[in-house]
């Protein structure tokens, strides 16, 4: 069968569709990769067919001026969501409808599997008329999902019927906020031969699967509503056991690492360095592609670099420090070391409140004070009940990580051999399409 993917760069986005385009691709399967050029290299190095966006918005590299979201920028939640929108939901809907087409109808695929922001890309598989799945990297990005609070804000899962209604209420709001780039996404529909919707959500509805790409276990452990099934990391994790190396250090070592895309956070890791100074540990930095380490001030007990293997770096850790981002705050989980989160924005609030629902880390806001933070890192270095819960929880994603993953990779063929008729009557059933489209 022959699956096209669409995607773009935007930081976490990329990995979890290569991971599962290229097992696609090992499965026996024609997989054609659709994403920015700077994606390029890192789709054909696992044996993916690569195509690039032609007319919609395409990144060659990963560096602030070419970032398209600039979402750093804003803090105020509706225009953070309007940024989104204007950036890639909907403000180029119709470059992205446009160029999918064209990539469907020469690639002829059996499913067309997007990332969950291009809506361009849902309105061209729709008016083409073929099945649509969508890959979410991680978390599920948008107020729909009746069974747990509306993402972005963190909340904790409700646990009176007034926090129920509250989350009902927000989840209502918040759709609404999409509702800023209706506009550019019913101009994109028409344009496709579709009418127009109500809502910006409701684009949503066109898929028939949605492939959450996190563990269920991480997620709060619920069975979550048709159509969305847990995928597992979609990251590439290694095999070894959550078990800690045997060490002689003579003292704590500390991991700071926050994103791979620039989010500002260069004040935020600098305060970081600065509450770990005085502390009795060793300290190593990671700024990625978007900081020149040489703009961090590294006291004497620290190392500031550009990259380092995690998997390696990561073992050898007590404790870690990050922004929340779904793949730097699994990989610490994975070897039972516990986390200090300080959430950036996106779903690092969700990542973080799943985080502390579990008692393996700490979270705490991206203004704490270098000396509030110094008292919480020495804290939970002193705590053996973090690590023990971080063990723990890392133990099961990895348990249940390779069953998860072959029931997403088995989800996205069954519908790719679905035929089109099948797959709108599933749709026209509601069980469906109702989480997708505007939730109570």
């Amino acid at each position: 069968m022959r699956f096209l993917f669409t995607t773009f760069e935007g930081g976490g986005h990329v990995p979890p569709a290569l991971l599962a385009a290229s097992a696609l691709r090992q499965r026996g399967h024609e997989v054609l990769l659709v994403s920015d050029p700077v994606n390029e290299d890192a789709a054909r190095a696992v044996g993916l067919a690569f195509a690039p966006w032609r007319t919609a918005p395409q990144r060659t590299a990963v560096a602030q001026a070419d970032d398209p979201l600039q979402d750093w920028r804003r803090r105020w939640p509706p225009r953070v969501v309007k940024a989104v929108c204007d950036a890639v939901m909907t403000g180029p809907a119709e470059a992205y409808a446009n160029d999918t087409r064209t990539y469907i109808d020469a690639f002829s695929p059996d499913l067309v599997v997007s990332n969950e922001l291009l809506l361009g890309a849902m309105i061209a598989t729709e008016s083409s008329s073929r099945p649509l799945a969508l890959l979410s990297g991680n978390l599920w990005p948008y107020p729909t999902r009746p069974d747990l609070p509306p993402f972005g804000p963190g909340w904790p899962l409700p646990r009176t019927s007034h926090a129920v209604r509250f989350h009902q209420e927000a989840r209502q709001m918040i759709q609404r906020w999409f509702d800023a780039g209706l506009g550019d996404l019913n101009r994109a529909r028409v344009a496709h031969g579709l009418a127009p919707l109500s809502g910006v959500v409701d684009q949503l509805a066109a898929a028939a699967l949605v492939v959450l790409g996190t563990s269920r276990t991480f997620d709060y452990g619920l069975m979550p509503p048709s159509p969305f099934i847990h995928a597992g990391p979609l990251i590439d994790l290694p095999e070894a056991t959550t078990a800690r190396p045997a060490t002689s250090r003579p003292r704590p070592r500390v991991l700071v690492s926050f994103s791979t895309t620039f989010q500002n956070q260069a004040p935020v890791m600098a305060r970081c360095l600065r509450a770990l100074a005085p502390l009795d540990v060793d300290v190593i930095a990671t700024t990625g592609p978007a900081l020149d380490p040489g703009t961090l001030p590294a006291p004497g007990n620290a190392k500031v670099v550009a990259w380092a293997d995690h998997d390696v770096v990561v073992p050898e850790c007590d404790l870690v420090i990050c922004h929340g981002g779904h793949g730097t705050l699994l990989r610490p989980l994975r070897h039972g070391v516990p986390v200090l989160c300080l959430p950036m924005g996106r779903d690092h609030p969700e990542n973080g409140r799943r985080l502390a629902f579990h008692a393996a880390g700490v979270v705490t806001s991206r203004d704490t004070s270098t000396r509030r933070l110094r008292a919480l890192a020495k804290g939970m270095l002193a705590n053996p009940a973090y690590a023990a819960a971080a063990g723990a929880l890392g133990r099961r994603i990895v348990h249940e990580q390779a069953e998860e993953r072959a029931a997403g990779l088995a989800a996205l063929e069954r519908l790719a051999a679905m035929s089109v008729e099948a797959q709108a009557f599933l749709r026209d059933q509601g069980g469906l399409q109702h989480p997708l489209k505007t939730a109570s």
